[in-house]
């Protein structure tokens, strides 16, 4: 297995004369290929996909001194470690970034957020404070720009989203990285959901004096496997920034109310608690910072408002591809609800998922969907035994919708909340494209 972090750095200085070899043109990819175009740093730059054939792999590998990898390349491909016994260098976007940022702009900060759930709102939150309070800053990474698009500039923070695929390898961390919670997904990229969780914080691996971690106390998981880092600052515990229900606390003074806000879902808070610890670390006004917080606009297919038909709330929460993080949506909402579920098999466990549902009175409906619909389902029929809940399982998202829609009406019902627990490939694009299905079904009832 390839030990992470024994690759030497690649900075831009170093790919002069070099031959690059990139490896997936989506946007990163192309993001790398217009930057070294744009700065002549190479005259000898290949570009393969996978679907180019392994024989075209084998051939531009001979030729290259350097392999900047896409995301969705996993360094645990053999073609990767075939590439390293030539002597390959392998490099990302991500890691580029990273070692030009922290060794030529000595006065910008990088703050790196991640998490299995959560980390796109956070960074958004924090983007959204930091440009209020009139500092210089960019966003970039798996939300944002492309990083190696933002090398160039002068700022004062640039705020990351990272993946675990992005994390995976980094010869450099973030001078503050802060975690939301892990739960188990994308195991097969990393061959299961141990390594997955160590990829993730790889992030924190090369972090140095006064860099610091900053952790979520209250996910098991993620304290478990944090324990070895370093320099960590935790959150959401009673003597710091933590979540209270709808409210967000410092120690035992109140700072906002979510129903104060635009954004939906109790979970923002506690990942509000992380942002708000970052804040209070760079020595900013944490209390000026959350007042900017009331006109930000929540992101598209997080917990996203819909539509109100006939007195039922429409939720799209298709980002959703883990059963831990439907659970958190329903535990967002107060009133009789129908919760629509399924994707494409990802082997998950849906245990806890249909023990929060018998355990919950309010979940009236439950509706799978797709491949892991029968799953979904067998979990929930074993499972939930509460007199009057009812079991729905739908061949498509139109009949879904519909038949939540119409149960949720015979039982004073207010909620519809798409939440998938799985990912959305072999059926849609991405999580986007399933989201947008949603609003258009939704918005088809009200005609």
């Amino acid at each position: 297995m390839h030990q992470r972090g024994e690759e030497k750095r690649v900075l831009i200085k170093d790919l002069q004369k070099q031959n690059v070899l990139i490896w997936g043109m989506g946007s990163e990819g192309r993001a790398a290929k217009e930057y070294l175009d744009n700065h002549k740093i190479t005259n000898n730059i290949m570009q393969y996909n996978d679907d180019d054939g392994a024989q075209k792999f084998e051939e531009l590998i001979t030729h290259a001194d350097v392999i900047i990898r896409s995301p969705g390349v996993s360094i645990y491909k053999p073609e990767i470690a075939k590439a390293r016994s030539l002597g390959v260098k392998i490099t990302s976007c991500s890691d580029i970034f990273l070692d030009e940022i922290r060794h030529n702009h000595p006065h910008t900060k990088i703050i790196g957020i991640s998490g299995s759930k959560g980390k796109s709102t956070s960074v958004s939150m924090l983007y959204h404070m930091l440009k209020k309070m009139d500092k210089k800053v960019a966003l970039g990474g798996n939300i944002g720009k492309p990083l190696i698009e933002l090398i160039d500039g002068e700022y004062d923070y640039i705020v990351c989203e990272f993946s675990s695929y992005q994390s995976s390898d980094l010869t450099s961390s973030p001078h503050i990285a802060m975690y939301t919670n892990l739960f188990s997904v994308h195991t097969d990229w990393h061959g299961g959901h141990s390594q997955y969780c160590q990829d993730k914080l790889h992030l924190s691996a090369h972090q140095t004096g006064s860099d610091i971690s900053i952790v979520n106390i209250n996910n098991a998981e993620l304290k478990s496997f944090a324990q070895n880092i370093p320099n960590i600052i935790y959150y959401g515990g009673e003597d710091t920034f933590h979540a209270n229900g709808k409210k967000l606390y410092y120690k035992d003074s109140e700072l906002l109310n979510i129903d104060n806000l635009r954004i939906s879902g109790n979970h923002n808070i506690d990942n509000l608690a992380g942002v708000m610890t970052i804040i209070k670390h760079l020595g900013l006004d944490f209390l000026a910072a959350a007042k900017t917080l009331v006109d930000f606009e929540p992101l598209p297919h997080r917990l996203q408002k819909v539509a109100t038909i006939n007195g039922i709330l429409f939720i799209n929460d298709s980002i959703s591809t883990a059963p831990e993080a439907a659970i958190g949506a329903m535990q967002s909402f107060e009133d009789n609800m129908a919760i629509i579920s399924g994707g494409i098999e990802n082997h998950q466990d849906y245990q806890q998922y249909a023990m929060f549902i018998e355990n919950n009175p309010k979940v009236k409906v439950a509706v799978t969907l797709f491949q892991c619909g029968p799953q979904i389902a067998a979990n929930i029929r074993r499972v939930v035994k509460r007199p009057g809940f009812k079991l729905i399982e739908a061949n498509t998202l139109e009949e879904g919708v519909m038949a939540a829609y119409q149960e949720l009406q015979k039982v004073d019902g207010k909620l519809v909340l798409f939440s998938p627990t799985a990912p959305s490939f072999g059926h849609y694009k991405n999580f986007m494209e399933r989201g947008e299905h949603f609003i258009k079904i939704v918005k088809s009832l009200d005609k």
